[in-house]
């Protein structure tokens, strides 16, 4: 499935600005960790204001936070302020998301599909977004540790391999 880039950005960033629903975050914080350019956030993010979304100050300890409750945000609801089109792109191909030719015989599944996936959006929220990404998040392997040599133990197998070499040398 492909998604649309303005909401799942839109989606991380608003997941972003929910984790820290005590203080206003910068654009510029929030679109280095969502991995997209600053202009493009701070559009997505004046259509989520102007839908009610966000609220944003300006000045030193200024930027957005949310409005709305994490379970008051609708996925679905969100694809349709951020997407030309809805966010289901499954039977469309490329960057350009061209729609199955009607025509096609394999269009009523498409569709079908796409009715479905979004009944699906309609039901979940940004707080799903949040359980499922803590969820996901799992404590990460523990890092064998490695034998830490000092100075003089180099030294050692330095001189040591050194010493193998001047007599396979002086056998010669």
């Amino acid at each position: 499935m492909l998604l649309g880039m303005r909401l799942a950005s839109g989606i991380r960033a608003l997941y972003e600005l929910a984790l820290l629903p005590e203080r206003r975050s910068a654009v510029r914080e929030l679109a280095k960790a969502c991995g997209v350019s600053e202009p493009f956030l701070r559009r997505i993010f004046l259509d989520l204001r102007a839908k009610g979304y966000l609220e944003a100050q300006k000045g030193r300890v200024g930027g957005f936070k949310l409005v709305k409750e994490p379970q008051d945000i609708k996925i679905a609801d969100l694809a349709k302020i951020l997407e030309k089109e809805p966010a289901l792109v499954l039977g469309r191909v490329g960057r350009d998301l061209l729609s199955p030719d009607p025509s096609c015989p394999t269009y009523p599944f498409w569709e079908s599909m796409e009715q479905k996936f979004m009944q699906e959006m309609d039901k979940l929220t940004l707080a799903d977004v949040i359980a499922l990404a803590g969820e996901a998040k799992r404590p990460a392997p523990a890092k064998k540790a490695r034998a830490k040599t000092t100075r003089g133990t180099r030294k050692k197998k330095t001189s040591a391999k050194a010493s193998k070499r001047s007599r396979r040398r002086s056998r010669r």
